[in-house]
């Protein structure tokens, strides 16, 4: 007969091994929420703390209609911080965002980038002032990219992007982190200026993919730290940008008002609600598998 006693002694020797077992492989236990979903803290710009799809929360920005409050929704979620704020560069990431990751962080998103190259500032130029002056912006932009395209050891730009992933990386080891890129903000064929700034943001969406892809591959060599991705939108955006019958993005007068897209200064150049929605919150799920 199996006294309760030996049943006691047995359980304790079992847990005994497999504490033995897990520490000679090397392994901690998993962080899981107090109701077992994955631990979320979402990091980056403009473009993942929600502007515009107002109303906002707070002077960052940050919308309950961004993306990272609608990963939040899924019930395998749960976010623990959003600390993504309209203007953060990636050096802005690394000394104000990082606070919140450690070993319990399961998930981590990040859109990032775009700040450093002052994408929207080329476009605010471009609205505003002579072609001239738009065309010197969107060159400066090019050279830049084309720079951390040709030689990413000797562009800060790209050197910027890989220290970023790199860090958080260290700071959350048992994450995943899902790196987004940024989406066509017009529609093709309407305008050659608009041609140029999807281009340029293509180059920049392979840029960011690279430095995923190296900051991967330092993870693959060391068999440590966090793994990371990188999440594509363009293509859910396709079809749905300033000019087309159904942005998805909050367009400048008059390429707005036919589809009532309007939105303020601080608003223009970004994603809708719709576009967070169904275009970076879609995709990121996608990438997770949900």
């Amino acid at each position: 007969m199996i006294t309760k006693q030996l049943i006691q002694r047995r359980t304790a020797r079992l847990t005994g091994l497999v504490a033995v077992l897990a520490l000679t492989a090397g392994l901690t236990a998993g962080p899981v929420s107090a109701d077992g979903s994955d631990t979320y803290v979402a990091l980056g710009d403009s473009f993942a703390a929600g502007q515009g799809a107002s109303p906002y929360a707070d002077a960052c920005l940050r919308s309950a209609q961004g993306y990272p409050a609608l990963l939040d929704a899924e019930p395998s979620v749960s976010l623990l911080a959003s600390k993504a704020c309209t203007g953060a560069t990636t050096s802005v990431v690394r000394e104000t965002q990082l606070a919140s990751l450690d070993k319990k962080v399961d998930l981590v998103t990040v859109t990032a980038g775009g700040n450093d190259l002052d994408a929207i500032g080329a476009l605010v130029t471009c609205t505003q002032d002579s072609a001239e002056a738009c065309a010197n912006a969107l060159g400066q932009k090019a050279y830049i990219l084309q720079q951390a395209t040709n030689n990413p050891a000797a562009s800060p730009f790209f050197q910027g992007l890989l220290a970023m992933l790199r860090e958080i990386q260290a700071k959350a080891p048992h994450a995943d982190i899902y790196v987004t890129g940024y989406p066509l903000l017009f529609e093709s064929g309407v305008d050659q200026m608009f041609e140029t700034v999807n281009g340029l943001t293509l180059q920049l969406n392979q840029v960011i993919d690279s430095a995923v892809t190296t900051a991967a591959s330092d993870k693959a060599r060391s068999r440590s730290g966090a793994r990371v991705h990188y999440v594509d939108v363009s293509q859910a955006f396709a079809g749905h940008g300033i000019g087309s019958a159904q942005p998805w993005i909050v367009g400048p007068p008059p390429a707005c008002v036919s589809s009532a897209t309007c939105g303020t200064e601080t608003e223009i150049f970004h994603p809708t609600a719709t576009g967070y929605s169904q275009g970076y919150a879609k995709s990121i799920k996608a990438a997770l598998g949900r």
